[in-house]
């Protein structure tokens, strides 16, 4: 009985790409890092490029805060993606149905079997590449690099077109996790957002 108990476990494969940055994700309630964030459009060689600050708490909510340029939020609950621009005075929401929730940077690696569920899963070394089962305009393929821990260290998202939204982290940290409204970006004195009946998004100034 011994001997097969260990066959079996020297048989069993070991986790690929997608399973360790889950279980790296999953090991504390939140997380906050750094990023460098840069959009290439289709035809362009050099893209424009953001800073700011990211605070994720599995497995379903996201914060990005921009501090270069216009300071600026983009939220993620789950539910709805909100992007505020306090000095335009602009809220953007956005309903997060399962193909718009996938481009989001690391939603579609926070829930591991939802993620094989969608795309076809490739690892390689410390890279992990998902291409989407059913691509469409919006999204041809998500490419992660794990660091040593298993955290990511960039994620790029390609389109249809070949667009490119390159984002890099650096300083991981554990972090106590924020209430659920730090999730759900509003402007000063008013209530988040909401997506009109029907749209895949609305702004409300």
């Amino acid at each position: 009985m011994t001997l097969l108990l260990a066959l079996a476990l020297s048989a069993a494969p070991a986790p690929d790409n997608l399973a360790r940055l889950a279980a790296a994700l999953r090991s504390a309630a939140a997380w906050r890092a750094a990023f460098t964030q840069v959009y290439t459009p289709e035809g362009f060689s050099e893209g424009t490029s953001d800073r700011g600050t990211l605070t994720l708490a599995p497995p379903g909510r996201l914060r990005f805060d921009y501090t270069s340029g216009s300071p600026r939020a983009f939220t993620a609950d789950g539910h709805v993606g909100r992007l505020v621009d306090s000095a335009a005075g602009s809220c953007d929401a956005v309903r997060l149905d399962t193909g718009t929730w996938g481009r989001l940077p690391l939603a579609a690696v926070l829930d591991p079997a939802a993620a094989r569920r969608s795309f076809t899963v490739e690892s390689h070394e410390r890279e992990l590449r998902l291409v989407p089962h059913e691509p469409t305009p919006d999204l041809a393929e998500i490419t992660v690099l794990l660091d040593p821990t298993d955290m990511p260290e960039s994620v790029t998202v390609v389109d249809g077109s070949g667009t490119r939204n390159a984002f890099t982290f650096t300083g991981w940290r554990p972090v106590a996790e924020p209430p659920a409204a730090f999730f759900e970006a509003a402007l000063p004195g008013k209530e988040p957002c909401q997506p009109a009946e029907g749209d895949t998004g609305t702004r409300n100034r």
